[in-house]
C-alpha cells in the first residue's frame, strides 16, 4: 500500500482563521513567475473557509469534534467556483473570499464528485461576482510543460504563486477516494491550502488542472487533476442534473507477461485480425454487472472499443506515452456502452457491455453521508466500509485489522444485488452480554439460520422474529444466543447506560 500519498490541502486545525484586509493585501510571487498569472489570480481564484464534521463510523451514533479548514478555488463559466470535493466533504458552512476583499460570503455546494475530488460551488450574492473573471479549460499537458500555480497555501493570508513543469501523466490513485484516474504530477510547491486552486499553463490562458495532493515522503513533487477529467465531471452535472460518477468495467485483472500463460490461452496462435497480440487474463467479474456470457474468468480481454490493450495492461497515449486502460473506461458516462473484445476458447469474440458505476463489496471511502448501524441488547451491527476500517484501526488498518475484515476486502464485488459485509462490532457492557467479553469486529453470517445479505436484512428479520432465542452465527463458527423477550426489554435500559439516544441509524427508524 502507498501510505505515502495525502492531500495537499485538507483541513486546518480549528482557529486559524485570519482576515484579509485590502490596504496591506500583497501577492507572493516567486521569481520569473508571469504577471498574467497574477491577473488571473487577482479576478478569479478565491479562498475556501469550510467548518466540516466528520462521522464518527466506529462509535456510529455520535460525530467528530467540528473543525475548519481553508482551500482555494477557481470562477468558472455560469457563475461557479470549481474546488476540490476534499475542501467542502461533510461540511456544516462554506465561505469564499476574494483576494484583496474582506468580506467573505456564503457558498452552497451545487456538485460534488468524491472520485475525482471535485467540486462545484455557488454564491448567490450578485455583488461577489463584480469584477470576476471566468478562467477556461485547456488540453492535457505535455511533459516539461511549464505550469504555474495559485492558491492560499498555509504561511500567509495572500494570494500565492509558484511555477514549475509537468515531470509525468499517468493513471493514479486518488488520496480522497482511492479511486483510479487520470493524474498530472508536476515539481511545482504545492503546499496545504493550493487545494483546489488553478494550475495554469505557461503563457496564464488557460486552465489544465486542478491542484488537489502532494507527497509526505518527497518534496517539490504535487499532482493535479487534468482538464479531462473536470470536463468528464461538469458534464456528467450538465447531463444528469446531478453528479453520477465514473464507470468502471467490473474486473480486476493480471497482465499477460509469462510465455506458458499467453500459450495456455492460446493468443500467440489465434486470429485477432487489426489487433495487437496482446491483452490482460480476467481474474474477478463483478457478477452483478455481468453474466457468464459476457464476461467471464479466464477470458483474455484483448481490446476496449477497438483500442489494443498490451500485456502489461496499458494502452497507446500520445507518442512514447502510454496509460493504464482504465483511462480510457473512465471517459465513457454511467449507461453508456462499449465494445469489448475478448479471447475464450481460443476465439476471438466481441461483446458489447454497458457501463456503470462501480458498487464494491466493502465501499470505498463515505463523504457525506451518516453511518449506518444497528443495536439490539447491547450487540452493535454496522456495514464494513474503509470509513470504519479507518476509524477503528487508523490508517495502517492493513496491519492491524482482523483477518476476516481484510479477505472481505479483497472479496471486491458483490455476490447479489445489495450485498453487504455486516459486522458485530463490538458488545455494550451488561448483564445479559455477560459471558461475550472480548467478541468484536467479527463478521455476521447468519441470523437464526437465515444467510444474511446486509444490514437491513438483519433489521427486518430482528424485528420480525418470534422466535424465543436470538441466534446470531458469527465467522470462525462463533455463535452469539439471546433470549429474545429479554432482549427486547434490556435494549432502552443499555442504550440508557451507555449515552447512546438512539438503537438504530435514522433509515430504521424513518426519521
Amino acid at each position: 500500500a502507498d501510505g505515502a500519498m495525502t492531500l495537499d490541502a485538507g483541513s486546518e486545525v480549528e482557529g486559524l482563521e485570519q482576515v484579509n484586509h485590502a490596504s496591506t493585501s500583497r501577492v507572493v510571487r516567486e521569481k520569473g513567475v508571469p504577471t498574467a498569472a497574477l491577473k488571473a489570480g487577482f479576478a478569479s481564484v478565491v479562498k475556501v473557509f469550510a467548518w466540516t464534521t466528520e462521522p464518527h463510523f466506529s462509535q456510529p451514533w455520535q460525530m467528530k469534534r467540528q473543525r475548519q479548514g481553508t482551500g482555494s478555488g477557481f470562477i468558472i463559466e455560469g457563475r461557479r467556483i470549481l474546488t476540490n470535493a476534499h475542501n467542502v466533504a461533510n461540511q456544516n458552512w462554506v465561505l469564499v473570499q476574494r483576494h484583496g476583499i474582506p468580506k467573505k460570503y456564503p457558498a452552497q455546494v451545487m456538485a460534488v464528485g468524491h472520485e475525482c475530488d471535485l467540486a462545484v460551488l455557488h454564491v448567490e450574492d450578485a455583488s461577489f461576482w463584480e469584477g470576476t473573471q471566468e478562467l477556461e479549460f485547456g488540453d492535457i499537458p505535455e511533459l516539461q510543460q511549464s505550469v504555474v500555480v495559485v492558491g492560499f497555501p498555509t504561511g500567509g493570508d495572500n494570494l500565492c504563486v509558484t511555477a514549475g513543469v509537468v515531470s509525468r501523466v499517468d493513471v493514479h490513485e486518488y488520496a480522497h477516494s482511492g479511486f483510479s484516474l487520470l493524474c498530472v504530477q508536476i515539481d511545482a510547491a504545492v503546499n496545504a491550502g493550493n487545494s483546489g486552486g488553478p494550475a495554469l499553463c505557461d503563457d496564464s490562458s488557460t486552465v489544465i488542472g486542478v491542484t488537489f495532493q502532494g507527497r509526505e515522503d518527497a518534496e517539490n513533487v504535487g499532482y493535479i487533476i487534468p482538464s479531462s477529467v473536470v470536463r468528464h465531471f461538469l458534464t456528467d452535472v450538465a447531463r444528469h442534473g446531478t453528479y453520477t460518477g465514473f464507470v468502471t468495467l467490473g474486473i480486476t485483472w493480471a497482465p499477460l507477461e509469462n510465455s506458458h500463460l499467453r500459450e495456455y490461452v492460446g493468443i500467440d496462435s489465434c486470429e485477432v485480425g487489426d489487433l495487437d497480440r496482446s491483452g490482460v487474463m480476467v481474474c474477478k467479474v463483478d457478477k452483478t454487472r455481468h453474466s457468464d456470457e459476457t464476461l467471464q474468468r479466464g477470458d483474455t480481454l484483448l481490446a476496449f472499443d477497438g483500442i489494443s490493450i498490451a500485456d502489461d495492461g496499458t494502452i497507446r497515449f500520445r507518442v512514447m506515452e502510454r496509460l493504464a486502460f482504465a483511462h480510457l473506461v473512465s471517459q465513457k458516462f454511467v449507461g453508456e456502452y462499449c465494445d469489448i473484445t475478448i479471447l475464450r476458447d481460443r476465439k476471438v469474440q466481441t461483446k458489447r457491455i454497458q457501463l456503470a458505476a462501480p458498487k464494491y463489496l466493502v465501499p470505498e471511502c463515505l463523504y457525506d453521508v451518516h453511518p449506518r448501524y444497528f443495536i439490539t441488547g447491547g450487540l452493535v451491527f454496522v456495514p464494513l466500509t474503509f470509513n470504519y476500517m479507518l476509524h477503528e484501526f487508523g490508517k495502517r488498518y492493513y496491519e492491524k485489522a482482523p483477518n476476516v475484515l481484510l479477505a472481505a476486502i479483497d472479496e471486491r464485488f458483490q455476490r447479489d444485488a445489495g450485498e453487504e459485509v455486516v459486522i458485530l462490532s463490538q458488545i455494550l457492557a451488561s448483564e445479559i452480554s455477560s459471558g461475550y467479553d472480548g467478541i468484536r469486529n467479527i463478521v455476521l453470517d447468519s441470523f437464526n439460520g437465515v444467510k444474511i445479505l446486509n444490514l437491513k436484512h438483519l433489521h427486518d428479520l430482528v424485528e420480525a422474529c418470534t422466535d424465543e432465542f436470538l441466534v446470531f452465527g458469527l465467522s470462525h463458527t462463533q455463535t452469539v444466543v439471546l433470549r429474545r423477550e429479554e432482549t427486547m426489554k434490556a435494549t432502552d435500559d443499555i442504550l440508557k447506560q451507555h449515552g447512546i439516544t438512539c438503537a438504530k441509524s435514522s433509515e430504521f427508524s424513518g426519521e
